[in-house]
């Protein structure tokens, strides 16, 4: 449908910087690989919703080398996607664990641990629903930082 929509959307990945940059998203767009959310949603996770915070952490660190020996597999052909999805899979793990950290906000440096899920408002007066300004690669850091994740976030009209 977006490509009726936005033909031009595909001119971007003719400039080899971005093509560069933006390989996945290339190939993933010409479907010549999936999207690693795809690749996410068949991996298996056996978690239980009563398990604790840590528990679903250690799980996610054990999952995360098998997603990226996955992934590799899927690009290079190696292997398939399945057809069926587990009922709990990886990407529900990590939805699992972002609706955690919701609840107890640490996502800034002040970490305020209010409960957003619930529309508490932190120092940062962002709640559950947010808008997301900007999200690039920073490198004005330390060389040990650099490069690192800049995201900025706003705060919805309420």
């Amino acid at each position: 449908m977006w490509r009726l929509l936005r033909p031009d959307a595909l001119t971007v990945f003719r400039d080899q910087k971005v093509r560069k940059v933006l390989g996945r998203y290339a190939n993933i767009v010409e479907e010549k690989r999936y999207a690693k959310f795809l690749i996410a949603k068949t991996l298996s996770a056996n978690y239980k919703q009563s398990d604790d915070t840590e528990k679903l952490w250690a799980l996610h660190d054990d999952l995360t080398e098998q997603y990226y020996q996955l992934e590799k597999e899927v690009d290079s052909g190696r292997r398939k996607l399945g057809e069926t999805k587990p009922e709990q899979s990886y990407l529900s793990l990590k939805v699992e664990l972002a609706n955690r950290i919701l609840q107890s906000c640490n996502f800034c440096v002040r970490s305020c641990r209010v409960n957003r899920a619930t529309g508490e408002l932190g120092w940062c007066r962002v709640g559950r629903d947010f808008n997301l300004s900007t999200i690039f690669t920073h490198m004005g850091e330390e060389p040990e930082l650099v490069p690192s994740g800049t995201v900025f976030t706003a705060r919805t009209g309420r």
